[in-house]
Formats: C-alpha cells, structure tokens, sequence
C-alpha cells in the first residue's frame, strides 16, 4: 500500500468511526469532494448555523427574478457535514425562493440516499443555515 492510500485509509477509517452505521456512496462521494464550496460574491443571501456538535456552515445564495441561481457553502465540520451543505446547494439551484423553503432535513437525507441517525443532525445544520440565507433574501427584499 502506497503512503498515499494509507493516509485515504486513515481518513475514511476515522470518518466511518467505530460505528455499525454506514454511509451512503452519495455521502462518501460529497463528504471527499464537496460540491459548489466557496463563497459568492456580493451575495443576495447569507445564512450561518452552528449545529449542536460544533460543526458550522455559511450559505451564500444569488438570485434573479425570484429564483436561485448560484448557491456556495463554506463548512467546518465533518464529512456528513460537507456533504449535506452539498446537497442543499444543489437542491435549491433553479428553485423559486418558495420552493426553497420546502427543502428539509428530511429531504436532504433522501438526496443523500440516508444518513446514519449519528449524523442526521448535519442535514438540520444545512437546512438552518439556508433558512438564514432565504430570510436573509426577505430581509432585504422588504427594505426596498
């Protein structure tokens, strides 16, 4: 086994912890290589939420017309964290801010095909930080 392949090892072994409860290849695949991280600049929305372990996210949405069309996300946190962040930034893409509002933990499991129940409180952070950012939306949409 090369050095690399066994600092991957280490990692994925730390990530899968001493648990029973398996991630998803969907998880996997986010938590390695996380979609559409990074900020956005000059964004319409910004939504931050720390959850319940420490881990946090910063959702940055850019709008026209009442829909999304770029959404980012920077992480600290977990695997399961990244991976949730990256799958609420893809659910909402092109999705009118209405819709956006119907996006919930439980449907950022679904897109994950699962979430071991360790972990579920990661997709209750995405959600909460994009709440933040959709009514970050509404706050300044209001003022004008």
């Amino acid at each position: 086994m090369s050095e690399i392949e066994k600092i991957f090892s280490a990692i994925e072994s730390q990530f899968m912890g001493q648990s029973s409860e398996r991630f998803s290849d969907k998880v996997l695949e986010f938590a390695y290589d996380p979609l559409n991280t990074g900020e956005i600049e000059d964004p319409d929305g910004t939504g931050f939420a720390k959850g319940e372990c420490g881990d946090s996210m910063t959702i940055f949405l850019k709008t026209e017309k009442n829909k999304i069309k770029e959404a980012r996300f920077l992480a600290d946190g977990c695997g399961a964290t990244l991976a949730c962040g990256s799958a609420v930034t893809e659910l909402v893409k092109d999705k009118s801010l209405f819709n956006a509002k119907n996006i919930y933990p439980q449907t950022v499991i679904r897109f994950l095909d699962g979430l071991p129940a360790s972990h579920t409180h990661c997709s209750v952070l995405a959600v909460q930080a994009l709440r933040k950012a959709l009514d970050d939306i509404d706050t300044k949409l209001k003022g004008k």
